[in-house]
């Protein structure tokens, strides 16, 4: 007799998801103090929950923990967000090679919707649905590699940089940038052009560290 497993999702992991997505729409901006109290409030849930949450995010490095107890939105570094884009630096440009003599129409037809998912998103005052088409994007290109093993280094590397390029992307001549870049990218994989679609991964990536470094100086200087 075949055994059906029925998998259902916990109260616990409902809560970290939705506390994950509080944190990558850009509404909490990196530094800010997270309270169980708040987020049990607003996801009306009791706050333990909250609590395990929480400590999940923390021990996954994407809340840090606060001096006296709680947790705080992650302010990397400068230096920090220089080393991350490095190691992305040596992963990705070639993952887009790859991807360039892999994907067929349908995994083009994914990064396109993605892009234009963005392109929609451009203009709205809430960061939020650009945020969340711009990490889909980024799904879209890295997901289906038939290299599992760097497609899941790369996936690494998903969330740690996400609660400070959600504040980024409430910049909206940057969100305009970002597509018409993306599209060339997206144009690249289409005709399979694989050194080309490297070249502008890594021009890519060099102007996301601009970006983010840029803002990171900001925050840093307002704070002071």
């Amino acid at each position: 007799m075949r055994t059906v497993v029925i998998r259902r999702t916990t109260l616990r992991d409902q809560v970290f998801e939705a506390v994950l997505n509080v944190l990558k729409s850009g509404e909490v901006a990196p530094g800010t103090r997270i309270t169980e109290e708040k987020l049990a409030k607003r996801l009306d849930v009791s706050r333990t929950p909250i609590r395990e949450a929480l400590g999940q995010l923390a021990r996954q490095g994407l809340l840090q923990p606060r001096r006296g107890g709680g947790f705080v939105a992650p302010s990397p570094t400068v230096a920090e967000v220089r080393h991350i884009i490095a190691v992305r630096m040596l992963l990705e440009p070639p993952a887009m090679r790859m991807a360039a003599s892999e994907y067929g129409p349908g995994q083009i037809e994914r990064v396109s919707r993605a892009i234009k998912a963005q392109a929609a998103a451009a203009s709205k005052a809430d960061p939020g649905p650009f945020a969340r088409a711009n990490e889909e994007f980024r799904h879209a290109l890295f997901d289906d590699l038939e290299n599992r093993a760097l497609s899941a280094l790369i996936a690494q590397f998903d969330s740690h940089l996400n609660f400070i390029r959600a504040m980024t992307l409430k910049d909206l001549s940057l969100r305009k940038i970002i597509v018409g870049r993306q599209e060339r990218i997206r144009d690249a994989l289409q005709r399979g052009d694989g050194e080309r679609a490297q070249t502008l991964w890594r021009a890519y990536l060099v102007f996301t560290e601009e970006v983010l470094t840029r803002t990171l100086e900001h925050l840093n200087s307002a704070n002071n």
